[in-house]
């Protein structure tokens, strides 16, 4: 910033004690403001000299930082005003309720940014949740169908058991059969030799009786 008239100028320690701030955070906010195109005096010894303008510009600055605004919006900021020469002497007073009309303006735009931060991260959270809730509805369904096909195969191996018991136990009644059939066969057998045997007997009888 060039001296227009107030020539009276505070090396950093004196503006920083009169803002309440740190000398750090003076220079931060006015690293901020060069980088934006302001442009403070400085000494043979490269040491920023603050004016009175230049000091109603950063206690507004301040202002907007206590209202917890990002430093990149309010250095653009405050580097507008400056440029349109809001902070100028008797100009900045004759434009107080002009420059309260800008900052309100201003501070509606910021409000409005962080309002639609704030809805970003309600609808990312909305969507984490729903996300959450479509990964626990698909491992109740997955849970259901995996019980489902559990149920199936235990009652198809129930199936295949009984299935196996009805072979063996008809394996088992055949075997009998077959030996009730062999023991009948044999005792027809033998029933028969004994016939055969008595009428052998008695021819002989006859022959020689």
């Amino acid at each position: 910033m060039n001296n227009t008239g107030e020539n009276f100028g505070y090396f950093a320690k004196t503006v920083s004690e009169r803002l309440g701030i740190a000398k750090d955070t003076l220079r931060s906010w006015s690293l901020k403001l060069e980088a934006e195109g302001v442009k403070f005096e400085r000494n043979a010894r490269d040491q920023r000299i603050y004016y009175e303008k230049d000091i109603r510009a950063l206690e507004n600055m301040k202002e907007l930082m206590d209202l917890q605004q990002p430093l990149n919006d309010v250095s653009k900021t405050i580097a507008n005003k400056i440029e349109k020469s809001f902070y100028n002497g008797d100009e900045s007073i004759n434009n107080t309720e002009i420059t309260a009309s800008v900052s309100q303006g201003e501070n509606a735009l910021i409000t409005q940014e962080k309002q639609m931060q704030n809805f970003k991260k309600e609808l990312i959270q909305e969507l984490s949740n729903k996300q959450s809730e479509i990964m626990e509805q698909f491992k109740n369904d997955l849970t259901k169908e995996m019980s489902t096909v559990m149920q199936n195969r235990f009652e198809n191996a129930v199936n295949e058991a009984v299935k196996m018991a009805l072979l063996q136990e008809r394996k088992e009644i055949k075997k009998q059969v077959v030996q009730e059939i062999e023991e009948n066969a044999l005792q027809t057998a033998s029933g028969i030799e004994k016939i055969n045997e008595k009428g052998f007997l008695k021819r002989l009888k006859r022959l020689f009786g």
